[in-house]
């Protein structure tokens, strides 16, 4: 499995996770297993996917392993676009050896999914708002702003994002086009 977090291959660790669990004895795959699976979906925003994870787990192995809780947790707050608890949830909680660089990469997915909302949404936006949705503040979320051409205007603390480059993006299926549409009303509406 660490051979498709180093790379990055989130669908192939999720694969290879799905097929070790069709294979385990009794149909229950070791527990890093399922935290692996768990992350890998979330980090792909396969928010059902997770979902349906959680409530197929034996009950043993949730109540065993509480990173698979705090995981799980991080889905919901996906689910609801509560970023900033996203954030605080990562910040507070241990984790294992095994999921810590998959718990990592999905800040940075999230905070990276966050900003292209942002760019694709507002014209100007708080700066206390881009804190709150990307739980950075202080230099490293200047280094950011500055990084994607937004401006800022110190006087009202303002800033303006701007367009996201959609240039060299497949187009989408139907089915992911409205997914992403419901994602981004929901997040204007929350």
């Amino acid at each position: 499995m660490e051979e498709f977090v180093k790379v990055g291959d989130y669908a192939a660790l999720a694969a290879h996770c799905e097929d070790a669990e069709l294979k385990a004895p009794n149909g229950i795959a070791h527990p890093e297993a399922y935290g692996c699976l768990l992350a890998a979906y979330l980090l792909l925003n396969e928010l059902d996917h997770a979902k349906l994870l959680w409530q197929r787990l034996p009950m043993e192995v949730k109540q065993s392993h509480n990173e698979l809780s705090d995981l799980w947790e991080i889905g919901k707050k996906l689910w609801k676009h509560e970023f900033s608890a996203i954030y605080d949830l990562v910040k507070s909680t241990q984790w294992p050896d095994y999921l810590s660089p998959l718990v990592s990469a999905l800040v940075d997915v999230t905070r990276n999914r966050v900003l292209l909302l942002i760019s694709r949404s507002y014209t100007k936006i708080r700066i206390d708002d881009v804190s709150s949705l990307t739980g950075l503040s202080g230099p490293d979320l200047l280094q950011v702003i500055n990084s994607r051409g937004w401006d800022l205007d110190s006087a009202t603390n303002l800033c303006s994002p701007k367009q996201a480059d959609l240039e060299g993006v497949r187009p989408k299926p139907s089915h992911e086009k409205l997914a992403k549409l419901t994602d981004l009303v929901s997040f204007l509406e929350n």
